[in-house]
């Protein structure tokens, strides 16, 4: 007989007559303020199961299904969830308890729809993982490895992705408003159809990836960012006067053309905004 405790008060939440959890069907459990930390889930059927506030430091919930589940405001530092069914999973506000790097594994999951805002996932590993439709808002994901993830009309607004790891991830149609991607790598990702509006890109690598119909607008840092100069284009791109007022000198003409300026239009825009002796700090 296994007893699931109380994570404070240390009372009984349930009872499962078995020597092990992995494999349990556990679908509609009420499991809220539970203490998992280190348990083996792997495997569980916990369809629509509530575990908010629940300890799941350390937990091993790798091809587990939590399809429906809601796990508000818990606590997943160092948790598996390589392989989970996480589809339409409330997982808003996780490891607000936590500063610092959480280190979860998320890698191959299915988080379609999947609600992550506000969460602390700093240093978290979403590779190929699937993250269509997903709200990331306000998320810190600074350092996060998503390489290769499907992040199709996921919903990125106000992020920290400071050093983020994108590389060949598909970012078609998503919200990337606000978001830091300070020294974040983006090769080979899809920004088709991405709103990149208010974003500070300084030093982000952009090499080989896809711009189609992408907008860039209120951008900070692009004149520092790389790869400007080997991006793959389909329909025009859009770029606004208040990114290219301080990036100007630096954007590749081709970019620009791309987004639909000519080379004279260039010329003038860079003898509006631009000059070296200003820049210099010289009297103009």
């Amino acid at each position: 007989m296994l007893t699931i405790h109380h994570r404070e008060t240390r009372t009984t939440l349930i009872e499962i007559p078995a020597d092990t959890l992995a494999g349990s069907a556990l679908t509609r459990a009420v499991l809220a303020y539970a203490d998992l930390n280190g348990a083996d889930l792997r495997g569980v059927d916990l369809r629509h199961a509530d575990l908010c506030n629940a300890d799941l430091c350390n937990a091993h919930f790798d091809g587990a299904t939590l399809t429906g589940a809601d796990a508000t405001l818990s606590d997943t530092v160092g948790a598996h969830f390589a392989g989970a069914r996480l589809d339409d999973a409330r997982l808003q506000g996780m490891n607000k308890r936590h500063r610092g790097v959480v280190g979860i594994d998320f890698r191959g999951a299915d988080m379609t729809r999947v609600t992550l805002k506000n969460s602390n996932l700093n240093g978290a590993t979403f590779t190929n993982a699937i993250l269509r439709r997903a709200d990331l808002t306000r998320c810190n994901l600074s350092g996060v490895d998503l390489a290769g993830a499907e992040l199709t009309d996921a919903c990125l607004a106000s992020a920290n992705l400071r050093g983020a790891r994108l590389d060949y991830a598909s970012l078609v149609g998503a919200t990337l408003t606000g978001v830091n991607l300070e020294r974040a790598s983006l090769v080979g990702a899809d920004l088709t159809l991405a709103n990149l509006n208010g974003v500070q890109v300084a030093a982000a690598d952009f090499r080989d990836s896809l711009w189609s119909k992408t907008t860039l607008a209120r951008s900070v840092g692009l004149e520092s960012a790389r790869g400007l100069d080997r991006l793959r284009f389909g329909d025009p791109p859009a770029i606004d006067i208040h990114t290219l007022r301080a990036a100007i000198a630096h954007v590749p003409l081709e970019f620009l053309e791309q987004c639909g300026l000519s080379a004279s239009d260039v010329s003038a825009l860079r003898a509006l905004f631009w000059s070296p002796g200003v820049a210099a700090g010289e009297s103009a």
